[in-house]
């Protein structure tokens, strides 16, 4: 898997946020009508799903560009780059990133 390809890929299919709440919400994760989340265990979700689909947690003053590194590295919801990147790619059906 070419992940700079790939990664590149998934940011174009994936920069709005009705996107990211889709894919978000296929892995359980509740988004409320302003786009609010949580990424930890808290009373009120605390990261916001940015236009662009970028996404801010003001809990821990995180940034994360892409859903990519929200998943990976904020969320934890998969144990490898590589999972990551191959569970958005068979959910976005991009056939040519896999490994």
């Amino acid at each position: 898997m070419n992940h700079k390809a790939t990664r590149a890929e998934i940011a174009s299919r994936t920069a709005t946020r009705e996107a990211i709440k889709e894919i978000l919400e296929s892995i359980g994760i509740d988004i409320t009508a302003s786009y609010h989340f949580k990424v930890r265990e808290e009373s009120t979700p605390s990261a916001l799903i940015n236009k662009d689909g970028s996404v801010y947690d003001f809990g821990s003053s995180e940034y994360y560009g892409d859903v990519v590194a929200l998943l990976f590295d904020g969320y934890k919801a998969f144990n490898s780059l590589t999972d990551t990147m191959a569970y958005l790619c068979d959910y976005l059906g991009i056939s040519e990133c896999k490994a």
